[in-house]
């Protein structure tokens, strides 16, 4: 396969947007959704990761490093769809990274303020997925790059919380994809052309 369109930027550069990337853990996703947008245009990376997290500062610290210094990060939290509302009306390029940890963080964080049973959890899981889907397909001017990984294999877990974390990520993986414009798989830092 050519690996570049003439402009030396690899062919998953040129890929339409939204752009969603999949793949286990560490496999190079953040790497390669930093390529996916434009070094010398204005960006916004939303991260999810709570940033004060020990075990997420210097994997946090290692990407911005590997970003444009003109680039602009924020965190998210769980409001994700409140984020991209805000960064598509001053940005036209903008990366999410990830599903996967908003949702976890969204779910960890589930409080008195919503029924905490396995229906009321899946629930709002459902209902924020459906928002972030319908949020992104209203901005068309913003390119979107999303990451997420994939989890799940062997039985269901027996643990409430991790069963509903691998059945909505499961879940989120294909209502993005389906929503997506390019959808890339990642396997050892190489990425593969879904869709």
């Amino acid at each position: 396969m050519n690996n570049s369109q003439g402009t030396g930027r690899p062919v998953w550069t040129h890929t339409k947007a939204p752009v969603f990337i999949l793949g286990n853990a560490h496999c190079g996703k953040s790497e390669l959704a930093i390529q996916c947008l434009r070094p010398d245009e204005p960006a916004l990376v939303i991260g999810t990761a709570p940033p004060t997290e020990p075990a997420f500062q210097a994997r946090i610290a290692e990407l911005q490093c590997m970003r444009p210094p003109t680039w602009d990060s924020v965190y998210a939290g769980t409001d994700l769809v409140a984020a991209v509302i805000h960064a598509a009306t001053d940005f036209r390029q903008v990366l999410i990274d990830s599903v996967n940890q908003w949702l976890a963080t969204l779910l960890l964080s589930c409080g008195e303020e919503i029924d905490s049973s396995e229906q009321g959890r899946s629930n709002l899981l459902t209902s924020r997925i459906d928002e972030l889907v319908k949020v992104l397909a209203q901005y068309k001017q913003t390119k979107f790059v999303l990451v997420s990984a994939e989890i799940g294999g062997g039985p269901a877990p027996s643990r409430m919380a991790e069963r509903l974390f691998r059945q909505h990520l499961g879940l989120a993986n294909q209502r993005l994809a389906q929503a997506a414009a390019s959808v890339l798989l990642v396997h050892a830092g190489i990425p593969t052309i879904l869709k």
